[in-house]
């Protein structure tokens, strides 16, 4: 009965998932050091009053701090006297941008159409490089004390040598996701009605340091200036509190201030309703808005983007009404004909002031063009209209991988055919396919207007491999049972026959014990010295004797006098059986006497074969583990990817690129096995070529397309590595077809196996010649099949030949292949000839197979009727595996 304890394994991981304790409910009552919701909720209806009662300047008022918010201590220390620059800097930025009109609708003046045109709605991906800005010359690092930020812990506060999200390189790339939040609607009078909400996931990557940061960000955007201001918020700084503070004039900071007044009223009113269970509803964390209890501080930042104006195409100018069109028409499509769309730029400021650090954006005016263009991306409408024609391109590459298979299977449709498959090579096509539908189905999760097509092509994958890729792999699995039965039973006998040496050589060294012990008995006057014993008792050494028939394991142990000195001399005293000898077995079975005319006749069953199968077929691996398995290292790959992710950048990049190449490895078992049968044609060429060239789409994809949707840098020489590295195992599996399987290895290398494709030497005729030559080059005529075939059943030790004939030439022979019934002209060498070994004599000797039994073909004709018999046509004798 199969064991099925494996199954339990991912049931219990499922039941986890899905009831375990939720670790927000849980992890403040369990490790007491996170504030209750409802200090949460009391802190942060002081801070919104304290907003509501402040005015533009408060921050930096000459009477001193006057905000009573959490971040603008004085003993704190952080580097807000730097603050001023930066918006100085970021009102330059606009001025860049938008011209002297920006300013004059920056301070609430009239002159909006004199704007050039801008996007209202930001949500999209943009991507660039940063820099370290020219203001840092003039912001000071504050001298922070890390004890006082230390967080605490059972034991105590924990050391901490750091802030956490410190940049310390001086340049690297910076990636941003927008997200809208619902917009503000207000009265146009105090012009808040053009102010909404809006978050970024920001990714900076250090390049000095290989650090990748992640984090979010919440803030306003100002859609008739173009102008996002957005903060951190933490237990040490309650940035979302003092935003409207950080806005660069007193028309912008009514706006924020009154549409901030209004989602945070409204997100405190959803936590005490219970209807939102964080602690912190702006947590700077991507992964989990939940502050932990021991989560180490972060450096704050402070982030200024300002949108440029778009550029347009080279038919198309970019106006206020077209951007509109477009804007509409790409969120609430009615079918309209719409150009390309042009990306969001935005240029960047950041500003850390607890850490000291201030970041830009690399580009004009004080970068040339070729250095940088800022930030640039695609919108979110079009990068999801992209991302349906990349998934319906994969889909295409999914369903040409299918059509392939499908082939490969009816063309390998007999037990002959199979068993030359690798069963690994087929495997790790299938878990290529099923990581890509894994894969999708987690990006469905999280990309929404993408799902239906993700998931659909997510869907393709599994029907590839659960359907038909796991039919094949069990058809391979049976078609190579009999080998792996075969292979078991010879490693069992090869430990067999070690264990039977191993006691033999006991046995002979008790025996040798035993005769000098009654060799100093008998003469106890002359001393004999003994020879090296043995340190331990050989009897405590013995292995338990293998169960097999004493009368066939050896011969002597049938005659009581020969297998034992002691029982042989009755003045030799008669030692105990071993502890771990056998003992007798009462198997019950009645004794069964043969009569003395049936002597020999009948081989005596001594139950040594039965139970050697049944270790056999118990140590035998059964498909439905190796099923288990598939599965296991599936998901287990995909975990390790998932983690990986957040790895460093070297290490990350190292870990793709490994995965790649094990991914890419799939020809190379194939190889392997090829090369232990000496087989070739296992795989048709189509199926080889076909699923090389499609298995590359993706990593041409990411390697090579810029504008993929996960936004990776082009590594063309990786690309170039993995490309090379296929292409040279379809290289030498292309050659073990024309070249033999194991032209390129040492013959003692692999273990020894019949060449269907020998070189015929004249001087050799017994060994490799066909049958027949002799008789035709002796003058006596062929005979037809029929006759021969008649010969054959009459006379069944008869050993019929292939039929020869005249040879055309000097070197040739000329024989009639009985499958076809065609000539086949085949190069002998001559006695004392050299053989060719040229590709031309290579390729010649690829056109004949002589079988084991000296018969040959036309290699085309018996590769075809072995693939549904591994018999000989003529003599119906048992053919090697091709």
């Amino acid at each position: 009965m199969a064991d099925r304890r494996g199954v339990l394994i991912p049931l219990l991981i499922l039941t986890w998932f899905f009831f375990g304790p939720d670790p927000v409910r849980q992890s403040a009552a369990r490790l007491q050091q996170q504030p209750s919701i409802e200090h949460v909720i009391a802190e942060e209806e002081r801070s919104l009053w304290a907003l509501r009662n402040s005015s533009y300047g408060d921050l930096d008022s000459p009477w001193g701090n006057v905000l009573n918010l959490t971040g603008l201590e004085d003993d704190r220390g952080y580097a807000w006297k730097g603050l001023q620059k930066v918006q100085e800097r970021a009102k330059g930025r606009l001025q860049y941008a938008l011209g002297d009109a920006g300013l004059k609708v920056l301070e609430g003046h009239a002159g909006g159409d004199d704007l050039p045109p801008l996007y209202s709605n930001v949500t999209g991906h943009v991507h660039g490089h940063w820099v370290r800005s020219k203001l840092q010359d003039n912001v000071l690092v504050p001298p922070l004390n890390l004890s006082n930020y230390a967080p605490m812990s059972p034991f105590g506060p924990l050391a901490i040598d750091t802030f956490g999200r410190n940049i310390t390189g001086a340049d690297g790339d910076v990636r941003m996701r927008f997200h809208e939040r619902t917009p503000y609607d207000a009265d146009t009078i105090t012009g808040a009605a053009n102010v909404i909400g809006i978050s970024a996931e920001m990714t900076l990557q250090d390049f000095q340091s290989g650090e990748e940061i992640d984090l979010e960000l919440y803030g306003v955007y100002n859609m008739q200036i173009g102008q996002a201001v957005m903060t951190t918020t933490s237990n040490k700084m309650a940035g979302i509190f003092m935003l409207p503070h950080f806005t660069i004039s007193e028309h912008t900071f009514e706006s924020a201030r009154k549409m901030l007044n209004q989602s945070i009223s409204r997100t405190i009113r959803s936590q005490k309703a219970g209807s939102t269970l964080s602690l912190n509803p702006w947590s700077s964390s991507v992964e989990d808005s939940t502050r932990t209890a021991f989560e180490a501080p972060q450096c704050e930042l402070i982030l200024y983007l300002q949108q440029l104006p778009p550029s347009g195409s080279r038919t198309v100018a970019v106006s206020s009404k077209v951007l509109a069109f477009l804007e509409r028409e790409s969120r609430f499509p009615t079918g309209a004909f719409l150009p390309s769309a042009p990306e969001l730029r935005f240029s960047m400021l950041a500003f850390s002031p607890d850490c000291g650090y201030v970041l830009e954006s690399k580009g004009e005016p004080d970068y040339v063009p070729q250095d940088g263009h800022h930030l640039t991306g695609p919108k979110i409408e079009v990068l999801q209209g992209r991302g349906r024609h990349h998934l319906l391109l994969f889909a295409v590459t999914i369903g040409g991988q299918f059509t392939l298979l499908m082939r490969q299977m009816r063309e390998a449709n007999t037990s002959s055919t199979r068993s030359r498959m690798s069963f690994y090579s087929i495997s790790l096509l299938a878990l290529g396919d099923g990581f890509v539908g894994i894969t999708f189905l987690f990006i469905g999760l999280a990309v929404r207007g993408l799902w239906i097509n993700l998931v659909a092509t997510a869907f393709l994958a599994f029907l590839s491999v659960m359907f038909f890729g796991m039919r094949f792999l069990l058809d391979i699995w049976t078609a190579q049972a009999p080998e792996r039965a075969i292979r078991a039973r010879e490693e069992a006998e090869e430990e067999r026959q070690r264990q039977e040496r191993f006691r033999s050589t006991l046995e002979r060294l008790r025996a040798e014990r035993l005769q000098r012990e009654a060799a100093s008995e008998e003469t106890p006057a002359s001393p004999v010295t003994p020879a090296a014993e043995p340190s331990a008792d050989v009897n405590a050494l013995a292995p338990p004797p293998a169960r097999t028939d004493p009368a066939e394991s050896d011969p002597a142990q049938s005659d009581p006098a020969q297998s034992d000195p002691a029982q042989s001399d009755p003045a030799l005293p008669l030692l105990p059986l071993p502890v771990t000898a056998q003992r007798p077995t009462d198997t019950g079975a009645a004794a069964v006497f043969m009569p003395s005319d049936q002597e020999g006749l009948v081989t005596t069953q001594t139950g040594t074969g039965n139970m050697a199968a049944a270790e056999v077929e118990a140590s035998s691996t059964s498909f439905g583990s190796i099923y288990i398995r598939f599965y296991l290292v599936l998901f287990a790959t995909l975990f390790i990817t998932l983690n990986a992710i957040s790895w460093p950048t070297g290490l990350r990049r190292a870990y793709f690129t490994v995965l790649a190449l094990i991914s890419l490895s799939f020809w190379v078992p194939q190889i392997r096995r090829n090369v232990q049968r000496n087989c070739r044609k296992a795989l048709t060429l189509e199926f080889v070529v076909g699923q090389s060239l499609l298995r590359m789409v993706p990593f041409i994809y990411f390697y090579a397309y810029k504008e993929n949707v996960l936004f990776a840098e082009p590594q063309p020489y990786i690309l170039l590595a993995l490309a090379v590295w296929l292409w040279i195992q379809v290289l030498l599996l292309a050659s073990q077809e024309f070249f033999g399987p194991r032209w390129f290895i040492r013959h003692d290398w692999a273990p020894p196996a019949y060449d269907y494709h020998p070189i015929l030497r004249e001087d050799e005729e017994g060994a490799t010649m066909p049958l027949g030559l002799s008789e035709a080059t002796s003058g006596s005529a062929p005979t037809s099949p029929l006759v021969e075939r008649r010969a054959s059943l009459s006379s069944p030790t008869t050993r019929r030949g292939s039929i020869a004939k005249e040879a055309k030439g000097k070197g040739k022979r000329v024989y009639n292949c009985a499958i076809c019934f065609q000539d086949l002209e085949v190069p002998v060498v001559e006695a004392g000839g050299s053989s060719d070994t040229t590709v031309a004599g290579i390729l010649a000797r690829r056109s004949y197979m002589v079988t084991a039994c000296r018969h040959i073909f036309h290699s085309p004709c018996l590769e075809g009727w072995m693939k549904y018999r591994l018999q000989c046509p003529i003599c119906r004798e048992t053919l090697p595996p091709l």
